[in-house]
């Protein structure tokens, strides 16, 4: 058993060395929920050459981590494009493609890699993927956080942040953000390049900004930079969910208050009240 583990550790060693593998293309699609929360899918083609590649990309004695596949590829852009250091993520799958398409002749074939995370709320310390901004009653302004795109892992992220603010995207990549479906007054700094034909744009004095009011909900942007990044879009809630919200957050307040110091210490002078009442009305009886 030690001999076929070392057998195997010495293949993937040998494999390592003369793997080759080139990035064809990275997507990153990111859907946005409601609650600001988020789901991320990215997934990355490559070109498969040689023999050895193709079995250190289907061997079973690899790790199934990010770190472990983006050193035995030497492809960057195996990485999350969401930092942590902004967002806080959880629930991360790798999960490698069947290879395809494959010439036997030239030992060559395609494959695709495909990750995906969840990325969690804004925070109370507003650190997160998506900003909210409960600007006027009923109504939240929420925004993305280009600095969560502002820590690439190695020299050739395909997505990176630059020190103006600028989201610069390689033409080998595509980034996708889809908004919740009853966003409103939604605003981009850029437009995307999948905009229906004649999108239409109101203009606002209030803001002095162009807001789209087409019926996309999902944009794509893809080989270009886009200047100080800015996407941001309105949610309203009914009124229903205002009253929920409201009882909600008083039934949290009063659970807070009693479980704290100062509550514990109205409990007991409550107490003591009421049990004075009583003792002082238990004698008035008696007296009388």
């Amino acid at each position: 058993m030690r001999a076929s583990c070392l057998l195997a550790f010495a293949v993937l060693s040998l494999g390592l060395v003369a793997a080759d593998f080139e990035e064809r293309s990275l997507s990153v699609d990111i859907i946005i929920n409601s609650d600001a929360s988020a789901h991320v899918e990215e997934s990355i083609a490559m070109f498969i050459s040689g023999q050895p590649s193709r079995d250190l990309y289907e061997s079973p004695y690899v790790y199934n981590d990010l770190s472990s596949w983006r050193e035995r590829t030497g492809i960057d852009d195996i990485q999350n494009h969401i930092t942590r250091a902004v967002a806080s993520i959880e629930n991360l799958r790798v999960r490698p493609q069947p290879v395809g398409q494959c010439n036997n002749v030239a030992k060559t074939c395609h494959a695709t890699l495909v990750w995906e995370y969840d990325v969690n709320p804004i925070s109370q310390n507003q650190t997160a993927f998506v900003k909210a901004d409960y600007y006027k009653p009923r109504t939240t302004r929420y925004s993305v956080n280009r600095e969560a795109f502002g820590i690439p892992v190695g020299e050739n992220s395909s997505i990176v942040l630059n020190r103006n603010g600028d989201i610069k995207i390689s033409r080998l990549a595509q980034l996708e953000i889809t908004i919740p479906h009853d966003a409103q007054k939604v605003f981009f700094s850029k437009p995307p390049g999948n905009l229906e034909e004649g999108a239409q744009f109101s203009y606002d004095q209030a803001t002095g900004k162009k807001y789209y009011v087409g019926k996309s909900r999902a944009f794509i942007w893809s080989g270009e930079t886009l200047p100080q990044f800015e996407l941001s879009y309105e949610r309203e809630d009914t009124l229903e969910s205002e009253i929920f919200t409201f009882f909600a957050t008083l039934q949290y307040r009063v659970f807070s208050l009693i479980v704290s110091y100062e509550g514990i210490a109205l409990i007991l002078l409550a107490a003591i009240f009421a049990a004075s009442v009583i003792a002082l009305h238990s004698l008035s009886r008696s007296s009388a």
